[in-house]
């Protein structure tokens, strides 16, 4: 018979976990926009990174190129953000339309909510160590 291993310290199993549970948080707050919470953070992605490629999208978000490139895709054909290709060398640049930036100051405040329904939750010195540990995770 196999060896049993003990997951229940698993990094990799709590972190998809969590992950998963957070998105189905996030998602309750704007679902009624029509908007995924991957959606929403992507949105927040191309506001805060004006004209920059999908490569430089990519690795400012930690996403796979591909992935992101699905997403935009989605996304700008729900003509919420406008890709353009760049005038110099290979790749897009993308941009919020109007309809997006409406959408995106609609979702804000939902996404308040869901930040601080969250942090109720969790009490905050949990939410920000929480956070603090996610950021250094990220920079492994």
């Amino acid at each position: 018979m196999p060896e049993q291993h003990d997951f229940s310290l698993c990094m990799l199993k709590n972190v998809r976990n969590a992950a998963r549970a957070i998105s189905r948080r996030y998602n309750a707050f704007i679902h009624h926009l029509g908007l995924t919470g991957a959606q929403f953070t992507v949105l927040i992605l191309v506001r805060n990174n004006p004209g920059k490629t999908t490569s430089d999208l990519a690795a400012t978000a930690l996403l796979e190129r591909t992935t992101l490139v699905r997403n935009l895709a989605v996304l700008e054909r729900m003509e919420l953000l406008k890709s353009q290709p760049l005038k110099k060398g290979i790749g897009k640049s993308h941009r919020l339309t109007p309809k997006g930036a409406t959408l995106l100051e609609e979702a804000l405040p939902l996404w308040e909510e869901a930040q601080a329904d969250l942090k109720e939750k969790m009490g905050e010195d949990s939410f920000l160590d929480t956070i603090k540990a996610l950021q250094a995770l990220s920079k492994l």
